[in-house]
């Protein structure tokens, strides 16, 4: 699967640049092209689907495929700041790291999705009967985005950070929940408390 979400990768990177007239090396997302995607072709990025996205949502998209991709290297021990892992150089017998690992893992990435999304509603005055205990709880989970804590960054940023992060978390529940398909429509939603 890490394969697959690399050529996805790639995919969207080629397609926004081409749109915007510039060098897909241009990108700080520096990825290279996996070569062969043997399995979970089916998840691969639709063409047809790919030439209807506007310009936001392709970005967003991007967003989301660079959070899967940095979890699936991630579980492998990929530490690599430049963003040049390439999973297809992952052994075969590799291991993940240890199911107690990816635990914590999944909780930290929901809560921290989960105080994006309340960001967002803070900024889009969405205060219903739950938002003065909802703040109490967002309160004790600091989150940064881009560099800066989530409360001063852009809208923007906070979007594709959310994005990122939903991209991160469909993989975690991919990997631990063996019942699960990748496409599923609530792979990436955030439950209503965060832990």
């Amino acid at each position: 699967m890490g394969v697959a979400v690399q050529a996805n990768l790639v995919t969207l990177r080629v397609a926004e640049s081409r749109r915007h007239g510039s060098a897909s090396t241009s990108y700080d997302i520096d990825v290279p092209p996996p070569g062969v995607v043997a399995h979970f072709r089916e998840t691969l990025v639709d063409p047809k689907r790919l030439a209807q996205y506007d310009d936001a949502e392709l970005h967003l998209r991007l967003h989301e495929v660079w959070g899967q991709f940095c979890l699936m290297r991630w579980l492998f021990g990929e530490h690599d700041d430049t963003g040049g892992a390439n999973p297809a150089n992952v052994p075969d017998d590799a291991e993940m790291r240890c199911d107690a690992v990816i635990e914590a893992k999944l909780a930290e990435v929901h809560a921290l999705l989960w105080r994006l999304r309340f960001e967002q509603r803070v900024r889009n005055g969405d205060c219903g009967d739950r938002f003065e205990s909802d703040r109490t709880v967002a309160e004790t989970i600091p989150i940064e985005a881009f560099g800066q804590p989530s409360g001063e960054c852009t809208d923007a940023e906070l979007l594709y950070a959310a994005c990122e992060h939903a991209g991160m978390l469909a993989v975690l529940r991919w990997v631990t929940d063996r019942g699960r398909d990748w496409g599923d429509e609530d792979i990436m939603a955030v439950d209503p408390q965060p832990f």
